[in-house]
């Protein structure tokens, strides 16, 4: 059986360069047959648009980001922790 979200409207995972010489060998027989790849605006396109959501899913593995909803408490801050400005902006300890 298939995976499950195979098919399901999901990005293809982003396709590895290969190592330096594989990529070099690439670029120096493209050079050599004058077969130069002309992607059309489109499949640009489409490869950015893969790219940023599969970055931007990384991040977000990384660092979830928490929205509250709803009333929230206000958090009390006790003044022993607080910082008190003096007359001239200096942070005084009273």
């Amino acid at each position: 059986m298939s995976a499950p979200l195979t098919g399901a409207g999901y990005l293809r995972p982003p396709k590895r360069s290969g190592t330096r010489e594989e990529v070099l060998a690439r670029c120096f027989a493209a050079i050599a047959n004058d077969d130069f790849q002309k992607p059309t605006m489109e499949d640009r396109l489409l490869e950015l648009h893969e790219k940023e959501v599969w970055y931007a899913n990384l991040e977000a593995s990384f660092r979830p980001g928490w929205v509250v909803v709803g009333p929230v408490e206000p958090d009390y801050v006790d003044d022993r922790m607080r910082k008190y400005r003096g007359r001239y902006g200096q942070v005084r300890s009273d």
